[in-house]
């Protein structure tokens, strides 16, 4: 047995700049996994005719299609060295006893990692002084002992990779905390990052294939706002068609509607947000927000509409419609009709979707997927869909 006279925890933190390139593992025992019958997808169900009330005066506010965001990023990429020890208090470096991974925070630790820039060990310690656009390398033992004089006491270890007893596991972090600016495309609801990777906006979280975890917020559309940034689409009454909860966990549909001589729309709330400090309400469409409090009804004024801005009225799939006035029904049915019709095209979408599989398994799982880190499988008419996880990839340059 032998007897440790002290113990010494190393720490060692280095400075430097470093590009990271994360590809997809797409093996393993934790993938999510979702299936789909490609011949048969459901049938869209009439939804229950709503309630309506009128509102005396809305507006329906447009903002310019391009904005500037300031993003935070999250990368963390760990190297795992698994060494067991031997008799004679060495260590030897078991099979498959090197790998590495990208930690995934998610939202809230990212920023909580760039509010307090440092960063707590799975099993204690912790990395402090992270620095803004720098990658920090820390070195940690995660599992075991080891001293500096070559002492080594191992302990039972567990992972996606394997399990091993009476092993030490070394770990090297590599930590990037990232700042810039982005540009949003409010228009097709995309987040354009610096460095070519498109996120959804609405998502307010993304993985970039250089800058790892991306965290960014559009609850305030302009932090120094110009209200003449704002063009008024439409000033007047509306309706207001509320559907009841499909199930208790779920809330009421608001949809705003307005019918005149010569357009109908329909649009739906999906939260509150604000103007220019000005509360409005934020539809299903990035772009378009429903002014409705009386009180600040007169600070968005009415003007000219640019010629390259009139496109978003022939937007079908925000249900911004026209229709002739013939073919103009009453509200709530035409509410149902908007309902039904945007059911069948998500139906319609999904089934040319899963036609793609019977071509290229390739195709279908970047198309069902909404980008990379997807692949597909097929057992007869059944589909799977994978998502797979982002790991560390390095380029060695070997000289010949």
């Amino acid at each position: 047995m032998s007897i440790f006279k002290s113990i010494t925890w190393f720490t060692i933190i280095t400075s430097s700049y470093t590009n990271v390139f994360i590809a997809y593992d797409c093996s393993g025992p934790k993938l999510n996994i979702t299936s789909f019958n490609s011949l048969q997808v459901d049938y869209c169900e009439q939804p229950p005719l709503p309630s309506s009330r009128q509102v005396p005066r809305i507006k329906l506010l447009q903002r310019a299609e391009i904005r500037t965001i300031f993003y935070r990023s999250c990368l963390i990429s760990v190297d795992y060295l698994i060494t067991r020890c031997s008799a004679f208090d060495d260590s030897q470096v078991v099979e498959g006893g090197f790998f590495s991974e990208i930690l995934i925070l998610g939202a809230a630790r990212c920023a909580e990692l760039h509010q307090k820039q440092a960063y707590l060990f799975p099993t204690g310690g912790m990395v402090a002084g992270l620095k803004i656009n720098q990658t920090i390398t820390a070195t940690h033992t995660l599992i075991g002992t080891l001293d500096r004089e070559g002492n080594c006491q191992g302990a039972s270890y567990s992972s996606d990779r394997g399990t091993w007893k009476n092993v030490v596991v070394q770990c090297n972090y590599k930590i990037y905390l990232g700042e810039g600016i982005a540009n949003s495309q409010t228009k097709d609801n995309i987040l354009i990052m610096p460095t070519g990777t498109r996120l959804k906006l609405s998502e307010l979280y993304g993985l970039d294939t250089f800058k790892g975890e991306v965290i960014w917020s559009n609850d305030q559309i302009l932090q120094s706002c110009d209200r003449s940034d704002f063009d008024v689409l439409y000033d007047g009454p509306a309706s207001i068609i509320i559907a009841d909860k499909k199930n208790p966990s779920s809330h009421e549909t608001h949809t705003y509607m307005v019918e005149s001589e010569n357009i109908v729309f329909a649009l739906k709330k999906i939260k509150k947000t604000f103007a220019c400090e000005i509360p409005v309400i934020q539809t299903e469409h990035p772009q378009l927000y429903i002014l409705i409090d009386s009180s600040f009804v007169n600070q968005f004024q009415t003007k000219q509409i640019l010629p390259y801005n009139t496109d978003l009225m022939a937007y079908v799939n925000t249900k911004f419609v026209y229709i002739e006035n013939f073919l103009r029904t009453t509200m709530t049915s035409l509410y149902a009709d908007l309902l039904n019709k945007q059911c069948e095209l998500e139906r319609k979408m999904i089934i040319q979707k899963l036609s793609l599989a019977s071509h290229s398994l390739s195709e279908f799982a970047y198309a069902m997927g909404e980008g990379p880190g997807y692949t597909a499988m097929n057992a007869g008419e059944i589909i799977y869909l994978l998502k797979c996880k982002a790991v560390n990839v390095e380029i060695n340059t070997l000289k010949t």
